[in-house]
């Protein structure tokens, strides 16, 4: 079978994953931006999921972002398959989600669904003062081909960042007309910034049906940046990757990635890995399968110490031909040559997108308490507390083999960056409640903070004290 009838199945598959209780909500709103990184050019989705701080919050307040990739072989889905993760990332972490709609193989083959992922994380970087989020605070994610993406965009954004040549920023049609615009000193409203926002409430303010996403306003594109103008790469923190079974090594022939199963009958059936594989991989040119853009695995021990961030988060399933290379990565990333903090660990029974089964009746347990334990380690990473408990609650479900001892001494986890520079205001989240607080080094609140400021305030927002739902408030089951 060929793409699109692939793709039609997984669509389906994934309506009967969605109408399963509790359903996972509807983007908040979109964003079409440009690629500059790819030779062709073109267009791509940036799908926003917010929490509903994300409209209560004073203006001053910088979210943490979790940008996501979705999976599917680089050839099958969409940007809301992950509707679940972004819902817990949401809720728990308090986190805006954003999943890129990397354009797809066959028609647009390997690099380009790299080059998308970066150029997503260069755009929200870009326009981070008007999307409230902070650039500081950005992790990855990704599932299967997109878990692909969380370890190669690193790779490729560290190259940029160094000039190593291998890709450059492209002007686009619109951002060239910017650039011109701007030199001739025509009003704002005049200029064209190559992308276009679809939301149903500004950034900054609030309308009467906060909730409502069927009916999206078409907004003014936003101020242009220097990512625009001057082709400038903005400042970027990546602090986190969080990947769900992903390929890392593509020197393995899929012959020798079957055999490492231990129930060669729970594999993905070759017709369809044939079909990622011939489409992915098939350029022009010819791909090198030692890339590290493609198999990270190959990349150098220096490349990979300086490119990721010093907390990852990785889960294989042991029936599953990507288990055997994914734990030897996650092993390599935390030894002492790399000596990343490696987290999650190798899931005991479970097969290969163990949580996205189209089961319409109830999402998995075990898939939830692995997207939480998930989330208390971007709740630790972004700034906030967690225990021991919340980062271990998969094991309820499953047998985990940890790719990190367990954490001893107290059950309270911190980030090492206990106290935030002046002025920054930081959000800490527990999984019983939410806490906001405001602190500053020197003590006194800065002149742009109101005075009606509330310093330490318990804020549950209508959620559960016990454990907060996976659904925005005021949605149903």
């Amino acid at each position: 079978m060929k793409a699109p009838v692939w793709r039609a199945l997984m669509a389906i598959g994934m309506k009967f994953h969605h109408y399963a209780s509790p359903k996972p909500p509807r983007p908040t709103f979109k964003i079409v931006i440009p690629s500059r990184l790819s030779t062709g050019g073109g267009t791509f989705k940036l799908v926003f999921y917010v929490p509903q701080s994300y409209l209560d919050e004073p203006d001053g307040y910088e979210f943490p972002v979790v940008v996501n990739f979705h999976g599917g072989g680089f050839t099958l889905g969409t940007g809301t398959d992950d509707a679940r993760w972004a819902a817990s990332v949401v809720n728990r972490a308090e986190a805006v989600f954003v999943s890129v709609e990397y354009r797809l193989a066959p028609e647009y083959p390997f690099s380009i669904g790299v080059e998308d992922g970066t150029d997503a994380l260069l755009y929200l970087a870009a326009h981070a003062d008007e999307l409230r989020l902070d650039p500081h605070r950005i992790a990855l994610s990704g599932f299967s081909a997109g878990g692909n993406f969380a370890f190669t965009v690193p790779l490729m954004l560290h190259d940029l960042r160094n000039g190593a040549g291998k890709r450059t920023l492209q002007a686009s049609a619109k951002s060239s007309k910017t650039a011109s615009l701007r030199s001739q000193k025509l009003p704002k409203r005049e200029f064209a910034n190559a992308s276009t926002l679809s939301l149903p409430h500004s950034p900054y303010g609030k309308t009467t049906d906060t909730k409502s996403t069927s009916s999206l306003l078409k907004l003014s594109d936003l101020e242009p940046t220097q990512l625009e103008i001057a082709h400038k790469i903005p400042d970027i923190t990546i602090v986190c990757i969080v990947s769900f079974y992903p390929p890392t090594d593509f020197r393995l022939s899929r012959v020798e990635k079957r055999a490492t199963n231990p129930v060669p009958a729970k594999n993905l059936p070759p017709s369809l890995t044939t079909l990622f594989d011939e489409s992915y991989l098939c350029t022009t040119q010819g791909v090198d399968m030692s890339d590290p853009y493609l198999s990270p695995a190959c990349a150098s021990d220096d490349f990979l110490r300086a490119a990721y961030p010093n907390d990852i988060v990785l889960y294989t399933c042991e029936h599953d031909m990507l288990n055997v290379e994914g734990v030897a990565f996650g092993e390599r990333l935390a030894g002492s040559s790399i000596n990343k903090h490696l987290h999650g660990g190798l899931i005991k029974g479970v097969v290969h997108a163990f949580d996205k089964k189209p089961n319409p009746i109830k999402f998995p347990q075990a898939a939830d308490r692995c997207y939480a334990e998930a989330c208390a380690e971007l709740i630790r990473v972004f700034g906030g507390r967690t225990s021991v408990d919340e980062i271990r609650q998969l094991d309820q479900s499953y047998p985990v083999e940890r790719f990190e001892a367990e954490v001893p001494g107290d059950k309270i986890i911190k980030h090492q960056d206990e106290e935030p520079d002046a002025g920054v205001q930081r959000r800490e989240s527990s999984l019983g409640a939410f806490r906001t607080k405001w602190k500053f080094k020197d003590k006194e609140k800065p002149k742009n903070v109101s005075e009606n400021v509330i310093i330490e305030e318990e804020a549950t927002r209508g959620r559960e004290t016990s454990e907060p739902s996976l659904l925005p408030p005021g949605n149903a089951a």
